[in-house]
Order: structure tokens, then C-alpha cells, then sequence
């Protein structure tokens, strides 16, 4: 046959045609796109659709971002998971609104700024308060605005014209109202208790600003000498020291931080521990020394006794109860208490106590009437109190200390360790624990407080759907061994805690009603009036002291810690503009669990007796490749922004769905590599459908379902399962089952078996055929409810698709201002379980003649499939159930011919097929060459022609 004939043939063939791009050009495409969702309103037409349904509000409450630097991976799995489901619920006809939020104020913006007055060649002291604050404001305003073209990078849809900001007067007024409703919910203090305080920062932190970090520490066994009147009144020691005609009776205790001892006022043993008095010998000949009986082996193993040494008594702690021993190296006495946080696990059973620097000391202190002693300034300096060290940083006395201990043969044994130590969040450095006056959420009943915020905190917890739903466990041991909440914080760029001080008696005016007036004047005028107008302007008028009535105030120089400022958003932000309280869903990473999601929690509890939300989701963190930590030091960080410009949003939007987010994840170029590769799939799969709708107008060619074929039947019966199982787990946030479900059903269902089928009767069945517009019509319904699927993932992907699916009445121009499909009417007319059991069937037998027919081909007994006929012997109900399904089982099979012959068992033989090659269609026929017209063609191709 000649090349025009070909050719001719060729034209008659209904070869898909469309311009949707093979490949997405993601970065270069993707921005125009995102202008193009802002210039036509789309996130906000899609809210006013949604709330003419009335189904309800959905509140997704953003967790707010640093405004420090740009965007990293964690903020990109973080808000790309928010979008997604924030974007499901809209398409799901939720009014789904998404407010943005940045938290503004804090120490780093604050350290960025005093780097630019050292560039600036400026004394820090030289520049007002008023001065600084302003140049923090300018420099938070400069991120929030980075950050969020970053976020709209990503194509995450938002409220961006009105995001909240933790600076803005409203919001800073609203922070003063919930401090005083703090206040009259009679869980705010001011105590003078030792706090986490970062010499370097120089300021109180709170928990959730404490990282651990291994840390070298001196650690040291210390003899404290027991009082002539303590051995006196135990008989059995008195006597054992007289036997021994020892020369001192010590308590042995371990520290790993010497540098407290000048501090120390106590010692603690355990009520219910057994102590061992041992024989040992020091400078003077024989000295008892009393260590935990549990501990006896462990610490002589430390000390390097071998043999071990002897014991002369055993006793209960009691019996030193309130006795009192010598300091080692300072004039005073140091008392013997009982205490239930002594353990046997290291040191010797009798614990240093400094109630000036330790929680747990502080609280024994408070038991027994010991003061916070803390002679260490804000520093981290001794003070005048400890005059031998005065001015010398603490961390550099322990060495000196250890030798003063020496001098007076207090040392038994010393030793450096490795330990997890406390250390700021911000400057990465040791943190020590020191005893100032700060303002407290009181965890537990004081004696003016009759609260107990921790219970009811934990039994609103359990109220909580937690997901993943370990969570509970995690926020609630939190909650559980958390210290009353540090609220105070001794910096500039901050809220002030707007609570006065009566000039006559020290009482302080922290009432709610002048919070609240203080707020009132904050919201019209701007937070800076507490740094600039006289107090008179700031009091209510006629305010008096309530002690003693005196008229005279100075202002608390302090500010908030930031976390109580994005604590109270859930007051700020969901409640006061009517968003819904409490949020159906708090969505951050796990590490919130110590931070937002407790702070938002224990405000919310304070204030209003509830939790702030119904569910917190979590996610892990983002590692490096090898899983580790990643660190601009270790140059191990990947930018979102370098991946998007080289694979674009897109690819990172599904790398975020593709891993599991509720471990820690880790990024590589090969996992990159790998989703691109799914995305290419994905996107051929829809450049098919899309080809073949060139001719295909849904209001006129569209078939109804009982018109189907059934092989189309099949296809809609099985996207209806896939489609079911998406929606639930979109529902259930499992949106890597999501993904799973979509490639598999491109790649699997679709483009390797459905449409592999379909080419045939696509291209070589004539244009206005039954059997094509059952075809087409079913694509349109699948590639519709997929690209509608896909949206909140693959956003301007899907969007891209809806711009080239055929026009129709009713059709939106945006895939965002149409429904989710769920399993609602329209899928459920898809559903055809008979169908779906047939073709389980029918598959697994042309699995058996296709791995036959590979098995032929490798013996190159035939080429092509289109080469073969295949004989297929089967039992009676296999062969009702192919005629039944009313489809060419051959041209399932991609064969030429297919004879069915009845038998016990499935058989398959293959041979070669009868006839020549239709020109055309390239399928082997016997009724090629019985046409003078068309001579090339089979009998199927000429009635197409």
C-alpha cells in the first residue's frame, strides 16, 4: 500500500490532541499562577460560596511562625500540611477560614537589632527604649513580609490581606486583657523562686525556651561535717564515733555543680532509704561518713575503695531529721531534711540543696523556711554575698571551689562527666537556675491561690482528640512535672506587663479592671505609651493602693515571655473576630507539645475552663538525608526556596503528603527525584484523558451510566473505592494513604490497564461510536473527580488541568469553586460492587494470557501481542462470566484473536493470528483484503471509515 493511503488512514484515526503541556515547567509557571488566584479573589470567592451552603465553620488556627529569616523546610511541611487541609474543607463546603499569624516580639529580633547598632557603630545605652522598639518593629515587619511571599510561593491559601501580628495594637491589648483575666482567675503571682536565666540573654526563660545538650560538668563528692550537737542527739552514731575514735562524722553528697555550693542551706535524704555509716579515713585519721546503703557499692567504686569499707551502722533518715550539719568552707549550718526526690540512682542518697537555684530545692526550702539564697547576679556572677569569688562567672569558680573544698579535706573523690544540661534556645549556651522575683502562672495551690491549674489542665487533656493519638501521653507527663509557668522576662522588645507598684508599701496593682484600662488606652494609641507617658496618663483615674491606700505608683519594667503572647491567640485571634472557639484543629510540630500547644492550653484552662481546641495533629521534624538534625554549622540545610526553583512547589507540596508526617522526615535529592517522577506520572496520566476530549462536549456526548459499557462501568466502579478511600483518609489526615491511593490508581488502574484497553476503541472506533462516547465519558467523570481530588495536594496542577477540561454549563473557572468528591450522590452512582466482583475475574485471566504471551514473545515465536491468537480454555463459570461482561476478552487482551473453548481448568495456548494487518488499526484479521473499497482495512476499520 502506498505512503497516501497510510496517510489517509492516519486522518482518520481519532488521535488525542491537546495543548496541555507534557512537561509542567513548574518554576517558571507556577507564580503566574498564584497571581492569578489573587487577582480573581479566589480564596475569598471560595469562603463566600462555602458559607451560602450553611453547613458550618471549619477553624484551622496557625500556629504563628518566628518573623526572623526565611523560610525553612520545617515551616514547608508545616504550612503545606495546614493548606491541604484547610483547602479539602473548603472544597468540602466548610466556611474554612485560614488566618495567618506571625509572633513578633522576643529576644532574637531584639539581638538582630542590637547587631545593627553595633554596625552602625551606636552604643546600645545611647539609644531609647522608644528607639529600639521601633527598629525591632521595622525588623519583624521586614521578615513577616519575606516569609509570607514564601508562603504564597508555596500556593498556600490564606486571609494574607489580614494576617494577625503579635505586635499590632489589637492584638497587644488583647494580651493585656488575658493577663488580666489571668489575674482574676487568681493565677497570676509575682515570687521570688529560681528560673531558668540565661547569663548570656540575661532573662528569665521559660520551659518550653530550655533545649538539652550534652554538657562536660565537674562533678564532686563533698564532705558536709554532721554538728557536735547532731552526733550528739543519734546515741548509736555518737557511740560508733567513739568506738572508731573517728575525728569527723560527714554526710557525703554529689554535685555536679559546685559552683552552687555557697549557696547551699539544706541537705535531703530520703524518709524511706536505709544509709550505711562507713569507716574511711581522712587528713586526721579515721572519719565516719554516711552515704545511702544502696549506693554504698557504687560510690566507693567512684572513690576507688577497694576492698569496700566497712559499715558500723545502718539506720532511717529520721533519726537525723532537722539536725543540722557544718558548710564545708562558710560559716553557717546547713539542715537535714526528708525529701521523697532523693533517688538511688546516682550520687549517694543525700542531696545538696540550694533553694535559691533548684526547683525541687526551692520547693523542700519553702517546706522547711529556708530562703531563695542566690548569690549570683544576672550575669551569672557571684555577688558581694559571696565576697571570695565576687565578679567571677560561675561556671569558671568550679575548680576554684573544688580547691577551697580540698583545703579543708571536704573532697573524697572528683570526676568530670558528660550530662544533658539545660541550655537556651536562642544563644545555645548552659543556662543555670537562679532565684528572682518573676511573674508566675501558679501550676499548683499557694497559700493565695486555691487553684490547682494543673488538674484541671490534665482532665481537659483527656478531652482532647490527640493525633497521632500519643500525643495525649506526651502533653500530659509535660503538664504533670512542669514548675509554675515563668511569665516574666527582663528584655525591651516585648508587651510590658502593665501592673503598677504602690510607691508606699510594694503592693502591686494588678487587678483585671486596670489591665483592662490599660488595654483600652493600648488598642487607640499603641503599646509604646507604657515606655513614654508619666504613670498618671496609664492608671485608672482615682486608683489607690489596696494595702495602704497610698496614691503613688511606678511602673513593672518587665515583659511578657512571647509564648504567652501566642498562648492567648486562640482569645486574640479565634474569639475576638468571631472565627470560632474553641479551633476545631491545632496542626504544629511536635515540639509544641512543651510550647503553643501547652501555653494555649494553660490560658485557655486559666481563663475559661476549657481547651482551645478539639484536636491537635503533630508532625515530626525535618532531618537530613542521614536523618540528622540539620544545621547552617554542619552545612547540612536544604532551602524549600533552592528546591523550588528547580523543581517547583508542586514537587515539594507532594513530597510533604508522600512521607508520613507523624515521624521525624528526612530529605534527600533522591526522595525529591523520586516524587517528581510520581508527579510525571500523575501528569501523563491526565495529558491522556485530556487528549481525547478534543471532540468531546459533556452536555451533548455525555452517556448516561446505564449506557455504559460495562469495561467503562468497571473503570467508574473502581475510581468510586479510590475516590471513597481519599476522602476518608483526607478525613482522617493520613495524607500519605492519600498519595498512595492517587499513584496507584494513575499508574495501576489507569494508565497501565484501563487506558492501555482503551486506545483501541478510542482511536479506531468511529468518532460518534457508542462505545468511544462511553469512553470519553467516563474519562471526563474520572479526570474531573480527580483533579478536584488532587486540588488541596497538587493546587495549581489541578488548577491547570480544570482550565483544559471540556466547557460545560455550570463549569467554574477555578477548581476551587467546585466540591470535593466524596461519597456523596455523585460517586455513589458509580458504585457497582457486581461489576467490580466480575472483572476481579476477568483480570486474573488476562493476567494468565499476558504472562503467556511474554513467555511466547521471549521465545520469539511472535513479536507483537497484535500477532497472536491466543486459544483460552476455561471451566464453565469463568466462561459465563466473559460472555457475561458483553466485552471482547481478546481485545481486553490486546490480542488479535481470542477463542474460548469450555474445559475443566484454565488453559492457555497461543498461536499465530489468522489474516493480515488492518493498516489501520494494526489488528490481524481474516476480513483484511475482502474490501475492493478499502482492501487494507478489517471489516471494523471500514464501517469506521
Amino acid at each position: 500500500m502506498g505512503s497516501e493511503l497510510v496517510k489517509n488512514y492516519k486522518d482518520t484515526l481519532n488521535l488525542p490532541k491537546t495543548d496541555f503541556p507534557m512537561r509542567g515547567s513548574l518554576p517558571q509557571r507556577e507564580p503566574g499562577q498564584v497571581r492569578l488566584w489573587f487577582d480573581k479573589q479566589i480564596y475569598f470567592r471560595m469562603l463566600e460560596r462555602n458559607r451560602k451552603k450553611n453547613k458550618g465553620k471549619y477553624l484551622l488556627h496557625d500556629g504563628p511562625p518566628y518573623a526572623n529569616g526565611n523560610i525553612h523546610l520545617g515551616h514547608t511541611l508545616n504550612k503545606v500540611l495546614k493548606d491541604v487541609v484547610v483547602k479539602y474543607k473548603n472544597m468540602s463546603g466548610y466556611d474554612a477560614t485560614f488566618v495567618p499569624g506571625w509572633d513578633c516580639h522576643g529576644l532574637p529580633i531584639e539581638i538582630g537589632v542590637e547587631k545593627q547598632l553595633v554596625e552602625q557603630k551606636r552604643e546600645k545605652a545611647s539609644v531609647s527604649i522608644g528607639e529600639r522598639r521601633e527598629m525591632c518593629r521595622a525588623y519583624a515587619k521586614k521578615y513577616i513580609a519575606l516569609q509570607m511571599s514564601q508562603f504564597q510561593r508555596l500556593e498556600v491559601f490564606a486571609d494574607w490581606e489580614h494576617p494577625y501580628l503579635t505586635m499590632n495594637n489589637g492584638y497587644v491589648a488583647s494580651i493585656i486583657r488575658e493577663l488580666g483575666k489571668c489575674a482574676e482567675a487568681k493565677v497570676l503571682y509575682k515570687g521570688n523562686k529560681p528560673v531558668h536565666w540565661c547569663a548570656s540573654c540575661t532573662t528569665a526563660l521559660a520551659e518550653a525556651e530550655i533545649e538539652y545538650a550534652e554538657k562536660k560538668s565537674l562533678s564532686v563528692y563533698v564532705k558536709f561535717d554532721l554538728t557536735p550537737e547532731a552526733v550528739a542527739s543519734f546515741p548509736e552514731l555518737a557511740a560508733a564515733a567513739s568506738r572508731e575514735n573517728a575525728s569527723r562524722v560527714s554526710i557525703i553528697i554529689w554535685t555536679t555543680t559546685p559552683w552552687t555550693l555557697p549557696a547551699n542551706l539544706g541537705i535531703c535524704l530520703h524518709p524511706e532509704f536505709d544509709y550505711s555509716v562507713i569507716k574511711g579515713r581522712g587528713q586526721k585519721g579515721t572519719e565516719l561518713w554516711i552515704v545511702a546503703s544502696g549506693l554504698k557499692e557504687s560510690f566507693e567504686k567512684v572513690a576507688r575503695f577497694e576492698p569496700g569499707l566497712e559499715t558500723v551502722l545502718t539506720f532511717k533518715a529520721e533519726k537525723l531529721h532537722r539536725k543540722e550539719a557544718r558548710h564545708p568552707f562558710i560559716d553557717k549550718k546547713s539542715l537535714l531534711m526528708l525529701a521523697e526526690h532523693v533517688t538511688l540512682e546516682t550520687g549517694t542518697g543525700a542531696v545538696h540543696t540550694a533553694p535559691g537555684h533548684g526547683v525541687e530545692d526551692f520547693r523542700i526550702g519553702l517546706q522547711y523556711g529556708l530562703p531563695a539564697y542566690a548569690p549570683v547576679d544576672e550575669h551569672g556572677k557571684f555577688t558581694a554575698e559571696f565576697q571570695p569569688m565576687q565578679g567571677q562567672f560561675v561556671f569558671k569558680t568550679n575548680e576554684a571551689i573544688v580547691d577551697v573544698l580540698k583545703s579543708t579535706d571536704s573532697v573524697i573523690a572528683q570526676e568530670e562527666i558528660k550530662h544533658s544540661y539545660p541550655h537556651c534556645w536562642r544563644c545555645h549556651k548552659p543556662v543555670i537556675f537562679r532565684a528572682t522575683p518573676q511573674w508566675f502562672i501558679s501550676m499548683d495551690p499557694r497559700a493565695d491561690i486555691t487553684r490547682s491549674l494543673r488538674s484541671e489542665a490534665k482532665k481537659i487533656i483527656g478531652k482532647v482528640e490527640w493525633i497521632p493519638n500519643w500525643g495525649i501521653n506526651r502533653i500530659m507527663s509535660m503538664v504533670e512535672s512542669r514548675p509554675d509557668w515563668c511569665i516574666s522576662r527582663q528584655r525591651v522588645w516585648g508587651v510590658p506587663i502593665t501592673v503598677f507598684y504602690c510607691e508606699s508599701c510594694g503592693e502591686a496593682k494588678a487587678d483585671a479592671a486596670t489591665l483592662n484600662h490599660v488595654a483600652q488606652l493600648v488598642e487607640t494609641e499603641g503599646v509604646d505609651i507604657w515606655f513614654g507617658w508619666p504613670i498618671e496618663k496609664l492608671l485608672p483615674p482615682g486608683s489607690k493602693c489596696r494595702k495602704c491606700n497610698g496614691s503613688i505608683f511606678r511602673k513593672e519594667s518587665d515583659i511578657l515571655d512571647v509564648w504567652f503572647d501566642s498562648g492567648v491567640s486562640h482569645a486574640a485571634v479565634c474569639e475576638s473576630l468571631a472565627l470560632g472557639w474553641p479551633a476545631d484543629l491545632y496542626l504544629e510540630g511536635s515540639d509544641q507539645h512543651r510550647g503553643w500547644f501547652q501555653t494555649s492550653l494553660l490560658t485557655a484552662v486559666a481563663t475559661r475552663g476549657k481547651a482551645p481546641y478539639k484536636t491537635v495533629l503533630t508532625h515530626g521534624f525535618v532531618n537530613d538525608e542521614a536523618g540528622k538534625k540539620m544545621s547552617k554549622s554542619k552545612g547540612n540545610v536544604t532551602s524549600p526556596l533552592d528546591v523550588m526553583d528547580v523543581h517547583g512547589a508542586e514537587i515539594l507540596r507532594l513530597w510533604v503528603v508522600l512521607e508520613d508526617y507523624r515521624d521525624d522526615v528526612n530529605f534527600s535529592t533522591e526522595n525529591i527525584e523520586r516524587v517528581s517522577e510520581s508527579y510525571r506520572k500523575i501528569r501523563n496520566t491526565v495529558r491522556f484523558m485530556l487528549g481525547n476530549f478534543y471532540d468531546f462536549n459533556p452536555d451533548k456526548d455525555a452517556l448516561p451510566i446505564n449506557q455504559l459499557g460495562n469495561l467503562d462501568r468497571w473503570a467508574l466502579a473502581k475510581a468510586y473505592e479510590v475516590f471513597k478511600k481519599i476522602n476518608s483518609a483526607f478525613n482522617a489526615f493520613e495524607f500519605h494513604s492519600v498519595y498512595q491511593q492517587l499513584v496507584n490508581f494513575c499508574i495501576t488502574d489507569l494508565s497501565s490497564l484501563y487506558f492501555d484497553i482503551l486506545k483501541d476503541r478510542l482511536y479506531t472506533a468511529g468518532t460518534n461510536s457508542i462505545e468511544r462516547r462511553s469512553s470519553q465519558t467516563v474519562m471526563w467523570m474520572i479526570c474531573s473527580a480527580l483533579t478536584r481530588s488532587i486540588a488541596p495536594i497538587l493546587s495549581f496542577t489541578a488548577e491547570e488541568i480544570w482550565g483544559f477540561m471540556p466547557a460545560h454549563n455550570g463549569k467554574s473557572d477555578s477548581v476551587f469553586l467546585t466540591d470535593f468528591p466524596s461519597s456523596s450522590e455523585e460517586l455513589k452512582e458509580w458504585e457497582n460492587e457486581a461489576i467490580a466482583e466480575k472483572f476481579i475475574k476477568i483480570w486474573a485471566v488476562r493476567d494468565a494470557v499476558l504472562k503467556a504471551l511474554e513467555e511466547t514473545r521471549q521465545a520469539k515465536t511472535i513479536g507483537h501481542p497484535r500477532e497472536a491468537k491466543v486459544t483460552l480454555t476455561v471451566d464453565a463459570e469463568t466462561m459465563d462470566n466473559i460472555r457475561g461482561i458483553g466485552e471482547d476478552m481478546g481485545r481486553l487482551c490486546l490480542v488479535s484473536q481470542l477463542e474460548l473453548k469450555a474445559g475443566t481448568s484454565m488453559n492457555v495456548s497461543i498461536g499465530v493470528a489468522a489474516g493480515k494487518k488492518c493498516a489501520r488499526c494494526w489488528v490481524y484479521s481474516p476480513s483484511v483484503g475482502t474490501s475492493a473499497q478499502n482492501p487494507d482495512l478489517c471489516d471494523r476499520c471500514q464501517e469506521a471509515v
